[in-house]
């Protein structure tokens, strides 16, 4: 996949052992995976399920929200926030988003328009991350940024484990303070304590990437990637360079 924080690049770099990576076998699988929490906690899906599976019907408890209208918050504008925003685009939503690596130009030719981070925090009604995991983004957002939320924001983040204070996420989220959160990834896997109680919240067992076409097309890729290495060539998808 795109992730190689479980890998010592450092020592197989010294080693010199090249290190190969699929970084677009499981764009629309992530990308799709995240519309889905989206959509999940917009219309309360998981708890309707349950309330159907206890017998109740529970139509007047759980009024829900459209996307449509709403304003997206994109924190990362890589190949898989580029294709959350245009399927964002289709639901009719409007997309902002904060990377501080690209133009105006650039975010606006990926379909949103480009923002500093406050104001993605302070201004969007679902706010998506799609980061790597790096010493600069460990932590990102915390109890600060999560204060400044709007009430009626959900957090997504369905990249890396870690950039997400999961501790703040879940009194922000009892508290009131944001409306929920709908995560695939954590700080350690699988997760253990608070944020597997936290409520309106939908949690997936980082399944990003798991789908059957996303796990072809990555092996697909990695494999051609190997072979190149071995015919003395130059890797297309290469960490390092030993």
């Amino acid at each position: 996949g795109v992730g190689v924080d479980n890998i010592d690049v450092e020592a197989a770099t010294e080693r010199g052992i090249p290190v190969v990576y699929a970084p677009t076998g499981a764009t629309i699988s992530v990308a799709e995976l995240t519309f889905a929490h989206m959509l999940a906690l917009a219309r309360h899906i998981p708890a309707a399920d349950a309330s159907m599976r206890e017998g109740r019907w529970a139509k007047k408890e759980l009024k829900g929200t459209e996307l449509h209208g709403k304003t997206l918050g994109l924190i990362g504008v890589g190949r898989i926030g580029r294709a959350v925003a245009e399927r964002a685009v289709a639901f009719g939503m409007e997309v902002i988003a904060y990377d501080p690596f690209l133009t105006e130009e650039q975010i606006a030719g990926c379909h949103a328009r480009k923002v500093e981070l406050d104001d993605v925090i302070e201004g969007a009604d679902f706010i998506s991350l799609h980061l790597p995991l790096t010493p600069e983004t460990k932590g990102l957002i915390g109890e600060e940024e999560l204060g400044r939320m709007k009430p009626t924001a959900y957090l997504i983040n369905c990249s890396r484990g870690g950039i997400v204070d999961e501790e703040a996420l879940v009194r922000a989220v009892e508290a009131g303070k944001i409306a929920g959160a709908g995560l695939d990834v954590y700080g350690s896997e699988p997760p253990e304590g608070d944020i597997l109680r936290m409520p309106n919240s939908v949690l997936t067992p980082h399944l990003g990437a798991s789908t059957v076409e996303g796990q072809a097309r990555a092996g697909r890729i990695v494999a051609e990637q190997v072979l190149m290495v071995l015919r003395g060539e130059r890797a297309q998808f290469r960490v390092n360079r030993p």
